[in-house]
């Protein structure tokens, strides 16, 4: 677990229940990675100085549909975005942390970057994005 009320920038939103986390993972037909269903029961969702914005349950499924990521990146989840067509994504496993970032005009996993190697310690560390 994190602290998200030491994180500088952070604005959350009200923690989440494993009811909602359930019903965004029936929407979108796939099971969330752990750390992510971590996250979103701390926060569901968040935005870290108006550069990051980590999708919450009431999100999740209509931003995937619209960046149709189950057409260009089967296999993963977006969990997020930086508001200027950067996406971040995630792979679809139980035990992934990786948190990857691609252009949404692109969309191809084989084109996106490693942005961390663990969702919650990139989320503690201000979700700074090089």
């Amino acid at each position: 677990m994190i602290d998200v009320t030491q994180i500088a920038g952070l604005i959350i939103s009200k923690p989440e229940n494993g009811i909602n986390i359930k019903e965004a993972e029936s929407e979108l037909n796939m099971v969330l990675p752990e750390v992510y269903k971590t996250l979103l029961k701390q926060t569901n969702g968040c935005s870290i100085g108006g550069d990051v914005l980590l999708y919450g349950t009431e999100d999740i499924a209509e931003r995937n549909a619209t960046w149709e990521v189950h057409h260009y990146a089967n296999g993963y989840v977006a969990i997020g975005d930086d508001g200027g067509g950067q996406v971040f994504l995630m792979r679809l496993a139980e035990d992934e942390k990786k948190v990857w970032v691609v252009d949404a005009g692109v969309m191809d996993p084989q084109h996106a970057e490693l942005v961390t190697e663990d969702l919650l310690e990139w989320v503690s560390g201000g979700c700074i994005v090089e």
